[in-house]
């Protein structure tokens, strides 16, 4: 309706500098900018974003006058709604958020691929950080919350698993009543090998602070241990002896520290579970400690 309203002034305007008749000096509005006469041209123009124009050419006789006049559309009160966004739900409903100094949110922005090696803290020298390892995926599902000055949170649903490897001269058994324990090998046998897996699903709370491609980040991380499983594989006579057994007694639930820098997409990072990762009544009575590399965090 604003827009109509202005096309009608800027043809009536017009029409007006047309009329051949003389109009006398009492007679010109006081708020009359130019008067032409026996215009040669006129030429109305709408630019994108919403402005309008008219260029006047010539002017009777005078065939080099020229005047060009613009008019910014503005939109009416009534038609500010569709500009208004909630922060929240508009990002989940895709609109770009208008003001540049609210959050917003974002789906899928990371992978959170880490790799590194892991000490069985407290359990003394029947392992080493050289032996275990983990690999896990921190967010390939993930959401983020993006605040002003390159600041952000982001959670979401991960997965991953943990190898726990004993040195050459223990292994792990299980004992009649299901629970772990360690043991040393038969004086005759040799290619020792025995860890304990521990897979588990993880829902992390991660704030990252970036200064370009430079950022660093903190949080905790929520495993929940869904399976275990125990292997012990070695020889003797020749002959290879391999136990598997499933049900090692993990802990279910537990809580993961982790901090990090990254370079674009490349970083380190470090990870220390302060909870044993074994129920208690198994041995050994440990802790996770953890330091590696990570992809996309």
């Amino acid at each position: 309706m604003k827009r109509n309203t202005i096309i009608i002034s800027i043809l009536a305007m017009a029409a007006t500098t047309a009329v051949q008749a003389v109009e006398t000096a009492d007679s010109v509005a006081t708020d009359t900018v130019v008067e032409v006469l026996n215009p040669h041209k006129i030429i109305i123009t709408e630019s994108s974003d919403g402005g309008m124009g008219v260029e006047v050419r010539g002017s009777g006789l005078n065939r080099k006058f020229r005047y060009n006049y613009s008019a910014e559309q503005k939109k009416a009160a009534a038609d500010t709604d569709d500009d208004y966004t909630i922060p929240f739900f508009s990002s989940l409903s895709g609109k770009k958020n208008q003001e540049k100094n609210l959050p917003r949110v974002d789906w899928f922005t990371s992978l959170g691929m880490h790799y590194g090696f892991t000490l069985m803290s407290g359990a003394g020298d029947v392992s080493n950080m050289g032996n275990s390892v983990e690999l896990g995926f921190l967010y390939p599902v993930s959401l983020s919350v993006v605040f002003p000055q390159s600041w952000r949170i982001t959670t979401g649903m991960g997965f991953g698993w943990k190898n726990y490897r004993l040195n050459s001269d223990r292994r792990f058994v299980k004992a009649d009543d299901g629970t772990l324990a360690l043991a040393a090998y038969d004086p005759d046998t040799y290619s020792h090998l025995s860890r304990l897996k521990i897979f588990y699903l993880d829902v992390p709370v991660i704030a990252k602070k970036e200064w370009g491609g430079l950022s660093v980040y903190a949080g905790a991380v929520i495993n929940f241990n869904v399976y275990g499983s125990m292997l012990t594989r070695y020889r003797q006579d020749e002959k290879e002896i391999k136990v598997c057994e499933q049900g090692v007694n993990q802990r279910k639930v537990s809580l993961d520290l982790m901090a990090g820098v990254q370079f674009y997409d490349i970083g380190l990072y470090v990870k220390y579970n302060p909870c044993n990762v074994l129920k208690g009544g198994n041995l050994p009575e440990f802790r996770s400690f953890s330091i590696g590399f990570c992809v996309g965090m």
